[in-house]
């Protein structure tokens, strides 16, 4: 069997460092601090008898495609004591679905697509209509993970989904909602999985995830990954690893440290013009690109964290992580001209159809990142109520070098006409991008933070948090004579700084322990450099952004628990958005904009009977509206806001047919949905995708306990969709694939 492929063993008692039980709030800032680290590990050599942690208790998320505890709230919470709507999807519905990228997972979440830029092969992940990855609300284990690469999931035990503003716990961004990315950690056991996968276009993947212990309580566990295909022309060819160890697991100083490498060397799809206002009907997976096209990265960080557990219950968790990330690109969008003096449409469209190619934007930069942070949670007694507190301090130092083309291959570089006919034709180019600086930045960033969970009647509790940023930055431009290897004529350096408050409250009401229902209020911001694009002096005068989040739901826990179900309706608003019209022209823009999305979510998770297990995430945004905006766009007032289709959902359901035979399906979808229009934010008037839905299906056998075969099949009926949308093209998402999993535990 699959399920629970990690069992740690149970220890009775554990022995560690001994300290005061009174600590002091000016003693715990002290203590967040990375130059503490050092001394507060060796800061007393008593040894006293303390709480052990039942390591048996532990669930992997390759266990159940349940939860009820999550981490994205800064510490290990209760789902039901967050007062907003969040979705979990584990290991084991990554594993079922063969989700093996960030994106691909993000797929079964609902609410969020997907925006293609202007260079083609990046992805802007939008939630509630608002994006994400662009604000940095990506996470890795709580901490920021903005740098654009392709990220993969055979390291995640799980990947948790926050919706609503966010501010208050991780700072500028979050907006729409933020998406945390939990790492795989080590375990006190001596178990190992390997899968082996092969399928469609010559899909190969191996994974191994080996866990071994090696003290009472101290463990290695080593994560890898390779993964080639061939997809009609557009290739995959990366590979990672990931090594963590772990010792005083369960003790009361835990320590972690890690690293962790990625390495993509890719042919990336091509975009394709939109033909009469949509996605023209070619058959999903054609590749109109070159194979001089190329998507190249590296991402490589270093991790470490440190857990005190206190002798009054509180517990305090520092963490850093540091990397840098390379990524260059250059990508193909196909487009329509005419074919024997014909203009095409989609009535005349044929194999012989003339495709024009052009080469989109070439990028190439490189990011430098170190994230530190402090979390500190305990509960007390005061005042005749019961407080769970959380505080914590974290700090990043964030730096980039950006790099555009330079030669004769720039934008809309002409790589010769083909046809729809000829897809994968094989053409390759004599001329490929140069580079040279365009800009940069540094900027650092500091944030404290306290909230607190208050029970003041047997069934209700309220929470309320503050948080304080304090931003700054220094941007280059570098500037160059007009023309191909234009001389170097300057740079340009412009500085931001900014200082905000973020607010979060909340009111619960739980008359059972299967019962919570809330309704909650949030702001977030987001400033100038959030894309980390050059600021200019304009931008940089401008105060941040800023937006508030109203939710209404319900978490309630049906069949002894087994089953959970979340309900929510919400208003998410910005509510002085940047107006950059000619009219609003001077020192700095004005904060006029406003826009907002209300709507409905829903997910049912858990085990409907023993055998029959599901997982359903829905959202229904009847309203994204913008509501006001600079004169010279006055006409898109009222409209609707682009990249936010009414409604989006996904559904896996598993049925343990027979002890060795289990079959799963899933339906994927959305409704219409239309990209951005320029810069103000309204939906396109002219190009859309139209709703589409896909099927997956998945059988498992299970010859032995310990070794078993997977069969799955994406996209069962090839059905062409638009996934990544952009004003001028769209990018199609993927076409019908089978694999063969070949499985084993030692």
């Amino acid at each position: 069997m699959k399920s629970s492929p990690f069992v740690p063993a149970a220890r009775s008692t554990l022995s560690a460092l001994d300290e005061p039980s009174g600590v002091s709030l000016g003693s715990l800032m002290l203590a967040l601090s990375v130059s503490s680290w050092a001394g507060l590990a060796h800061a007393d050599g008593a040894l006293k008898e303390v709480k052990v942690v039942d390591k048996a208790e532990v669930v992997q998320g390759k266990d159940a495609i349940q939860t009820k505890q999550t981490t994205i709230g800064k510490g290990k919470q209760d789902i039901r004591d967050i007062p907003q709507s969040i979705t979990v999807m584990t290991e084991k519905l990554l594993d079922d679905v063969k989700l093996d990228t960030l994106k691909d997972a993000l797929h079964y979440t609902a609410g969020i697509t997907f925006a293609a830029t202007e260079n083609g092969t990046d992805q802007d992940i939008r939630m509630r209509g608002f994006p994400v990855a662009t604000t940095g609300d990506l996470l890795i284990d709580g901490m920021r993970d903005p740098s654009q690469y392709d990220r993969d999931t055979f390291n995640l035990d799980r990947i948790e989904v926050m919706r609503g503003s966010a501010s208050m716990l991780f700072g500028r961004g979050s907006t729409g909602g933020v998406i945390n990315q939990v790492t795989k950690k080590p375990l006190l056991a001596d178990q190992s999985d390997v899968a082996a996968t092969v399928g469609s276009r010559g899909y190969l993947r191996t994974t191994g995830d080996f866990n071994i212990r090696t003290d009472e309580d101290a463990a290695l566990r080593m994560n890898v990954m390779m993964t080639k295909a061939n997809n009609g022309g557009a290739t995959v060819d990366k590979y990672g690893i990931a090594p963590t160890y772990s010792w005083g697991i369960g003790s009361r100083d835990e320590f972690t440290v890690g690293v962790s490498h990625l390495n993509v060397d890719n042919v990336p799809q091509a975009a394709i013009r939109y033909l009469n206002g949509t996605v023209p009907n070619i058959s999903p997976g054609n590749f109109y690109g070159t194979r001089s096209d190329y998507l190249k990265g590296e991402a490589t960080f270093a991790h470490a964290s440190w857990t005190r557990r206190l002798d009054d219950g509180g517990e305090l968790r520092s963490q850093v992580r540091s990397g840098v990330f390379d990524r260059s690109q250059w990508g193909t969008v196909a487009g329509f001209g005419t074919t024997n003096g014909l203009t095409t449409t989609q009535s005349n469209l044929s194999g012989s159809t003339v495709l024009t190619r052009s080469g989109l934007a070439a990028r190439k930069d490189r990011y430098k990142t170190t994230y530190v942070q402090s979390d500190y949670s305990n509960s007390y007694d005061a005042w005749g109520m019961k407080h769970n507190l959380l505080a914590g301090v974290d700090a990043a130092h964030e730096e980039a070098d950006r790099f555009q083309s330079n030669g004769v291959v720039g934008t809309n570089y002409n790589k010769g006409n083909t046809s729809v006919g000829t897809p994968n034709d094989g053409r390759t180019l004599s001329a490929s991008p140069t580079y040279r600086p365009s800009s940069n930045y540094s900027a650092k960033a500091l944030g404290f933070y306290a909230q607190d969970l208050v029970q003041f009647a047997p069934s209700w509790k309220f929470l309320v948090g503050a948080r304080h940023d304090n931003f700054s930055g220094d941007f280059s431009q570098l500037n160059y004579a007009t023309g191909t290897n234009g001389a170097y004529t300057g740079t340009s350096t412009t500085r931001l700084s900014n200082s905000v408050w973020s607010y979060r409250t909340g009111l619960l009401y739980q008359p059972a322990p299967d019962q919570s229902y809330h309704i909650s209020y949030g702001t977030s911001f987001n400033t100038s450099a959030d894309t980390y694009q050059y600021v200019t002096a304009q931008t940089a005068n401008t105060p941040p952004e800023k937006s508030r989040n109203f939710e209404i739901g319900a978490k309630l826990d049906w069949l002894e628990g087994k089953l959970s179900t979340r309900l929510a309706v919400f208003r998410t608003e910005k509510f002085n958005e940047r107006t950059t019209d000619a009219d609003f022209a001077g020192s700095a823009y004005v904060l006029s904009g406003k826009r907002h999305s209300a709507g409905l979510e829903m997910d049912v998770v858990g085990r409907i009977t023993p055998k029959l297990e599901v997982y359903l995430s829905y959202s229904w945004i009847p309203v994204a509206t913008i509501d006001q905006i600079g004169s010279a766009q006055a006409n898109v007032v009222g409209s609707r806001v682009g990249l936010t289709p009414t409604q989006t959902g996904a559904a896996w359901v598993s049925y343990q047919a027979m002890p060795k035979l289990r079959i799963a399906g899933g339906l994927r979808g959305a409704s219409v949905n239309r990209p951005l229009q320029g810069t103000s934010g309204a939906a396109s008037t002219t190009a859309r995708a139209p709703g589409y839905m896909v099927a997956d299906a998945m059988v498992e056998y299970n010859f032995t306990p310990d070794v078993y075969g997977q069969i799955n099949v994406s996209n069962i009926t090839n059905k062409l969709y638009g996934d990544q949308l952009y004003p001028g093209f769209v990018i199609s998402g993927a076409p019908r694939t089978a694999l063969m999993t070949l499985g084993m535990r030692f």
